[in-house]
């Protein structure tokens, strides 16, 4: 967790928390390592959740055919995020990892969701990055303040002197 005492970008958020995901697959539900509630949940502060989610679903990946077992797993997850809420940064149909066999076609199973205290600091999310040797690519997310800020709010009820 990033603290810091004058608030991020100068707003009233003092601070900041990343959560970096690897979710492996397992035999029993959720079907993954991390259960979707654990990983998404309402915070008041801003949060970045992001990382290998090893789900395909169709708001990060359009042009992907699912199983039907795909679907409701990732969807699970999806739901949980968006509920929280938590917006999706990937921008769809973005590739985010690229096998190195020539069967299997490129995908997007590099995520990241940022709660709503978070989403208006978040300027862009992009792969700009040359290739690290790994089948999955970098992810550069960026952070600034936004546009207009609000000022902060004045006490305007009675004295308490």
């Amino acid at each position: 967790m990033f603290l810091s005492p004058e608030g991020l970008f100068g707003s009233p958020h003092r601070s900041l928390r990343v959560t970096s995901v690897y979710l492996l697959h397992t035999n029993r539900p959720p079907y993954r390592s991390i259960s979707p509630e654990r990983l998404f949940s309402f915070l008041p502060y801003p949060h970045l959740v992001l990382g290998d989610f090893n789900l395909y679903h169709p708001l990060a990946d359009p042009c992907r055919s699912l199983s039907e077992r795909e679907f409701t797993i990732s969807t699970r997850y999806f739901d949980a995020a968006f509920d929280a809420p938590y917006h999706l940064l990937n921008t769809p149909g973005v590739y985010t990892r690229f096998p190195f066999d020539t069967i299997s076609r490129p995908s997007v199973l590099d995520l990241a969701f940022a709660n709503t205290a978070l989403s208006s600091f978040v300027s862009s999310w992009d792969t700009p990055l040359p290739s690290t040797g790994s089948d999955h690519v970098l992810c550069v997310i960026t952070l600034k303040p936004p546009a207009i800020m609000l000022p902060p709010l004045l006490h305007t009820g009675p004295s308490l002197t």
